[in-house]
């Protein structure tokens, strides 16, 4: 079995360019999404690899928000999420979008941030959150479509070293017992090679790993790779991605200066030893809350604000972990 490296996920290179991005880099990934010319398309054919099924019409929302219930509550925001329509029984290929009969709904979501421990309370969350959209007044509960939530992971998250994981509510009792709820998590761990999947799947999983040409081994992959050609050559997407590098660097300066500033004159009014001391320390904290914070008005990744506290503030990762989940709305 293989061991995890829990920093390695987090760490990544001060800077690297826009060409040697991968597909599971959140900033390639979401710019996939954001281009009219290759959103739908990478999408479609991303689904129908995974799921192992022609799929032809899709609708992709990059980025797309759901706040809690109230001002007080934890909302989400989805990388790409997807709604498929199905062929009307008759076969003819006609979308039916009856009121009543929703698409099936899909969440694709790349992370190479470590968070193991959480993935199946998160999953949980967002399902109950994406359901509370898709039901007006005047529905009926049957009316609600299938809701898949998939993850692509560098790191195993249930250590069989599967490649897919499939999670769906059962009867504990029975198993053969139907409960067909329309909720699904899929886990597809990049490196997996137990359950006997798909070479098409292994072959895509490792391209969005390690978006080369070297690893564009089927026609399928060779469209993927031809739209990761457009976006990177883009130079719209090539000042996107300058401007959020930029950002990240005023962000940093400017909350380091401020948070040494308000922590420095907390110690300094102590006039203590131990005043100063914690002058530091609460600077540290300030610096870290408003970079943090600062990073979620922005939209940049959880992933990438991790290791920027690595980086730039020299926290180990348990450290920059323990950040984020003081100070990450």
């Amino acid at each position: 079995m293989e061991k995890q490296n829990h920093s390695s996920v987090l760490k990544k290179p001060a800077y690297r360019k826009l060409e040697d991005l991968n597909l599971l880099d959140d900033f390639l990934f979401q710019q996939m999404l954001l281009q009219k010319d290759t959103g739908e398309e990478f999408c479609r054919i991303l689904l129908s690899t995974i799921l192992g099924k022609p799929i032809r019409n899709v609708n992709v929302i990059s980025q797309k928000s759901i706040p809690g219930i109230d001002l007080h509550q934890h909302g989400i925001r989805m990388d790409a999420y997807i709604e498929t329509a199905s062929d009307t029984p008759s076969g003819t290929g006609e979308v039916s979008l009856d009121a009543e009969i929703l698409p099936a709904v899909y969440d694709i979501e790349p992370n190479k941030y470590y968070e193991k421990a959480t993935l199946p309370k998160r999953m949980r969350y967002y399902h109950g959150l994406i359901d509370t959209r898709l039901l007006s007044s005047h529905m009926t509960y049957k009316a609600l479509p299938e809701v898949v939530i998939i993850i692509i992971l560098p790191y195993d998250p249930f250590d069989s070293n599967r490649m897919v994981y499939t999670v769906q509510n059962q009867c504990i009792e029975d198993s053969r017992v139907r409960y067909e709820d329309g909720a699904k998590k899929i886990f597809l761990y990049t490196k997996g090679v137990e359950g006997n999947p798909s070479q098409e799947l292994r072959d895509m999983l490792k391209y969005i790993e390690e978006t080369t040409a070297d690893n564009v081994t089927n026609s399928t992959i060779a469209a993927v790779d031809n739209l990761v050609s457009k976006v990177k050559h883009s130079r719209e997407v090539s000042v996107s991605y300058m401007k959020s590098w930029e950002w990240e660097e005023i962000i940093r300066e400017e909350a380091t200066r401020e948070g040494i500033e308000q922590g420095t004159q907390r110690g300094l009014i102590e006039g203590r030893k131990e005043g100063k001391k914690e002058g530091k320390k609460e600077a540290l904290m300030e610096s870290t809350r408003i970079f943090i914070e600062t990073c979620q008005e922005l939209n940049i990744s959880k992933e990438d604000a991790a290791s920027k506290l690595i980086e730039k503030y020299h926290l180990s990762a348990d450290e920059a972990e323990r950040s984020l989940t003081d100070y990450w709305n």
